[in-house]
């Protein structure tokens, strides 16, 4: 998984917009396994994707919420760790993706 851009979104808990390429067939990817350890918690309770929309699914082209993103740890996935690049503005092409309080 390639990450394309974080972006932070205005939110009551700390949230990200996370913009991805996963390379793998998505129809065998597991999005529930894209998660962030959680420092002293158990697999558990750690953060995991949700809401995840595709851009262009023939071109593996994603995006998914993420609360709590550590910047300073890597995004655990299926397909291995993933260094999070520094978070920018949101580009106006993603605005039209809303996000809505669990």
């Amino acid at each position: 998984m390639e990450i394309l851009g974080v972006y932070p979104i205005n939110a009551a808990e700390p949230c990200h917009l996370v913009e991805v390429i996963v390379s793998t067939d998505i129809d065998e990817f597991d999005w529930g396994k894209v998660t962030q350890e959680g420092e002293g918690q158990p697999l558990e309770n750690w953060q995991i994707a949700y809401d995840e929309n595709p851009i262009n699914v023939e071109k593996g082209h994603w995006v998914f919420f993420f609360h709590y993103l550590n910047l300073s740890k890597p995004l655990i996935t299926p397909e291995g760790k993933t260094k999070i690049p520094k978070p920018s503005e949101l580009p106006d092409r993603l605005k039209y993706i809303e996000y809505e309080e669990p």
